[in-house]
């Protein structure tokens, strides 16, 4: 497709499945030199072969190293993996879950649990991704996955809503903390996107065809469009670029 992300080596969190997947086989298109696709499991929810098989059929470098984002120490050891390829250039923060039952009851234990990944998976591998960035002197991008929830709030997303306006200014402000060492952080924020996880999602899945034909352009979002949106932010194209969130949601939000 394009050279936008040529010679970068990227490292993708939550990419088994959804818009990780296509964030890092997006990567791959874009020229990446390698790709590291990290999640719980290989195997996409969706079925089909595992993003690391399908980057390498279309002649891209990647290799699968199996993560718990809301640990420290996986994280760490997701980025020392990047070393075989030269180091990460672009982290891409973006693995992520929901809840079943979300909302003004939603219970302790789910709350804590999406909260670990949702925020603490982020900040870990932004850590994690600095701290080599800083020691090979690269003055790289980090992008971490907000969501159109984490600009606007709904009674049936409150946890998650909660996580991703986390995330909005978790990016900001560590734009400001790293900025000085030249490296970028920004956030995506996807719209109502076509994945299997928004299809399966208590709630949303209702709600998103009311989404649709309110969005100005009447469609949903295609996993693609985030890779897309990914790869411009770790590009060079977006040299002068930080502390943003660029929103990815067909104009849904200009209009409620």
């Amino acid at each position: 497709m394009t050279d936008l992300l040529r010679e970068k080596v990227v490292v993708v969190t939550g990419a088994s499945s959804g818009i990780g997947r296509a964030i890092a086989i997006r990567a791959a298109e874009h020229g990446a030199k390698a790709v590291v696709v990290s999640d719980i499991s290989e195997n996409p929810r969706e079925g089909g072969n595992p993003t690391v098989d399908e980057i390498r059929v279309r002649g891209g470098t990647a290799i699968f190293i199996k993560a718990d984002v809301s640990s420290r120490a996986d994280n760490d050891a997701l980025i020392a993996a990047s070393e075989e390829f030269g180091g990460v250039d672009v982290m891409v923060a973006n693995a992520g879950i929901t809840l079943r039952n979300d909302g003004a009851d939603v219970n302790e234990e789910d709350f804590h649990r999406l909260l670990a990944i949702n925020l603490d998976g982020p900040l870990f591998g932004a850590q994690a991704a600095a701290a080599q960035m800083k020691a090979k002197g690269k003055q790289e991008s980090i992008i971490l996955m907000a969501s159109m929830g984490g600009l606007s709030g709904a009674g049936i997303t409150v946890a998650y809503s909660t996580s991703k306006g986390g995330v909005v200014l978790m990016a900001k402000s560590l734009a400001d903390a790293l900025g000085p060492y030249g490296i970028r952080v920004n956030a995506v924020a996807p719209g109502t996107i076509d994945t299997e996880l928004l299809r399966t999602s208590p709630g949303i899945a209702e709600a998103s065809e009311g989404f649709r034909k309110r969005t100005p352009l009447r469609r949903l979002g295609q996993p693609s469009e985030i890779g897309d949106a990914v790869a411009y932010l770790g590009s060079d194209l977006s040299s002068y670029v930080t502390g943003t969130v660029q929103l990815v949601d067909g104009g849904l939000l200009a209009v409620i």
